[in-house]
């Protein structure tokens, strides 16, 4: 019984905000739900829009039993990118140092 006055309620809030900002497609909602994204009591942290993940990362590093597991893969994640990015730098200076060492008869003119 209070599952379905809940939803009833629910229901009732969005038909209000509909009545009260000008229909489905009015631009008014954009603004009203970015807004209330950025600053809901119910949505994070103040001025920040929380994102899908922000919400997943949130649950599991609040669980004793998962957080091991997350903080593990957050640190295999930021290793692996770094690893990733000292490889394209050093494929960046081989292929500068390939250009300079090259002979100029070699290029070709287009």
């Amino acid at each position: 019984m209070r599952d379905e006055q809940e939803l009833l309620t629910m229901s009732q809030r969005i038909e209000a905000f509909y009545r009260q900002s000008g229909g489905p497609r009015s631009p008014v909602i954009r603004r009203l739900l970015e807004r209330h994204l950025l600053y809901g009591k119910d949505h994070g942290i103040p001025g920040k829009r929380e994102e899908f993940t922000d919400a997943f990362r949130d649950v599991f590093l609040q669980d004793h039993s998962t957080r091991a597991l997350v903080l593990g893969l957050f640190k295999l994640k930021t290793a692996f990118q770094e690893e990733w990015n000292a490889y394209l730098d050093a494929l960046r200076s081989q292929g500068g140092a390939r250009e300079a060492n090259a002979d100029p008869a070699d290029r070709r003119v287009r």
